[in-house]
């Protein structure tokens, strides 16, 4: 017993030391790092945890991480001499001479933490289980749950044999013989024949211009996905939980939203929209609407939804891209959105997860002699965001052109009034396509078009893979 306390805790002190001086070599690999090492806790030496924090604070200010910036951060915090002073600091710097190898330095402290965390909590095990009033079941039960959340928050290594990838592909085609989907519904039939479901991993970019009805077919799909017993997570950065959940109302009791926002309802209506209110409690959907939302927060959010909900996440939907915070000023934009665009397909990869995120447009389309028809060319503020998405899909609603234009809506056929198209302009791993479908704007909702055949899953190749 004597010869177990008396060992050193385990702990990388050279590997926090070459990390921080990696980070300061290249600043950009933070954001990397930041996924393996969640919080400073994980450093072993108190004066790197400060470090650490003070490199954090920087860059979610959108400040540049130097040695002269770190320092004026711990003092400002009382910590510079904790730290040795700027001089520490520029040894740290002097300690590596590339940023090459920050994971691996990140793996090793993040190792290290894993294994202090586990004597810790067998100390806490042995705390309780001293205790004269010590109950069995509840100290198993602690142990039990400290042990499993350790295990949850780890980063671990997820490469996999080809034998078993094949077979998930053939497991795959084998339920598409059977009329099932292998990814989450959409419940629009020609977009989930074309996608065979919303697949783990993939990055969907929903882009339009205002008012086009991104959010309507966003939440139309999660919708959808949610009542066939999908877990959804929707990030609702511009409008509020409660907008939302009137939209939903409005959009399943298909009764029109300016009615509900006004109360003009009856009593029998109100009976329905209970009834409706009732079978949406029992729907998996969940709305964050938390604003000024950073990709960090956004992949911490969704890793704790994940484990409080039983490793159940099946589609995830932000609204929208261009809003979430960036890091930098504001001539840094597109760098920022670019940020963002790939940390949400980090998230995908990470979680499993399809991640469905609108896109603002670019005013260039509304100019355009084809009456509006978007391209991958107008995606707003970052062209890597093509590059980062496995799909990208533009609403075009003819009608709303025309109105743009000055024809008077009153004057159109009512099926012209209804037109939508959802463009699938970029497929990774399947077919292009133009999707119609109907647009019924007093109930903010996306339905399939009643006069378009619905294709055979084999007659759907365009011949346009990606």
């Amino acid at each position: 017993m004597s010869d177990y306390y008396s060992k050193e805790y385990p702990q990388a002190v050279d590997a926090e030391v070459w990390l921080l001086g990696g980070i300061l070599q290249d600043p950009k690999s933070l954001s990397e790092v930041s996924l393996i090492l969640r919080n400073g806790t994980e450093f072993y030496l108190e004066k790197h945890q400060a470090v650490w924090n003070a490199m954090v604070t920087l860059t979610e200010s959108g400040n540049p991480i130097d040695v002269m910036t770190i320092a004026d951060v711990l003092e400002k915090n009382g910590k510079l001499a904790l730290v040795g002073g700027k001089d520490y600091i520029f040894s740290l710097m002097e300690s590596v001479p590339s940023a090459a190898n920050v994971d691996y330095y990140a793996e090793m402290i993040r190792g290290k933490y894993i294994l202090r965390q586990l004597i810790s909590y067998s100390n806490e095990t042995i705390k309780e289980s001293l205790e004269p009033t010590a109950n069995t079941e509840e100290v198993l039960q602690a142990a039990e749950k400290r042990t499993f959340d350790l295990v949850t928050e780890q980063v671990r290594e997820n490469a996999e044999p080809l034998s078993k990838v094949a077979m998930d592909f053939l497991n795959k085609l084998a339920m598409r013989q059977h009329g099932l989907l292998s990814g989450c519904p959409t419940d629009f039939k020609d977009l989930d024949n074309l996608t065979n479901g919303l697949q783990k991993t993939d990055l969907i970019i929903l882009a339009a211009r205002p008012s086009m009805g991104k959010t309507a077919l966003a939440l139309n799909i999660a919708t959808n996905a949610a009542k066939q017993n999908k877990t959804v997570l929707f990030f609702s950065l511009e409008m509020n939980a409660q907008q939302l959940a009137i939209r939903v109302l409005s959009s399943e009791a298909e009764i029109d939203q300016s009615r509900l926002r006004h109360g003009k309802i009856d009593t029998e209506t109100i009976h329905f929209l209970l009834a409706k209110s009732k079978e949406m409690a029992d729907m998996s959907l969940f709305i964050d609407d938390s604003s000024e939302v950073r990709a960090f927060d956004l992949i911490s959010k969704c890793r704790i939804f994940k484990r409080k909900h039983n490793n159940n996440l099946d589609l995830v939907v932000v609204d929208y891209l261009q809003m979430m915070k960036i890091n930098g000023n504001a001539e840094n934009r597109a760098v920022g959105v670019a940020e963002n665009s790939r940390m949400l397909k980090v998230l995908a990869k990470e979680l499993q997860v399809p991640v469905l995120a609108l896109a603002q447009l670019n005013r260039n389309v509304e100019n355009r002699p084809t009456g509006g028809r978007p391209q991958l060319s107008d995606l707003r503020d970052s062209g890597s965001i093509e590059q980062d998405a496995d799909m990208v899909w533009f609403i075009h609603r003819p009608a709303k052109e025309k109105e743009k234009k000055g024809k008077d809506a009153y004057e159109m056929p009512e099926e012209e009034k209804l037109e939508a198209h959802l463009i699938v302009a970029k497929h990774r791993n399947g077919p292009t396509a133009d999707i119609r479908l109907e647009f019924h704007g007093e109930f903010t909702k996306f339905k399939d078009h009643r006069f378009t055949p619905v294709p055979h899953p084999d007659d759907a190749f365009s011949g346009a893979y990606q």
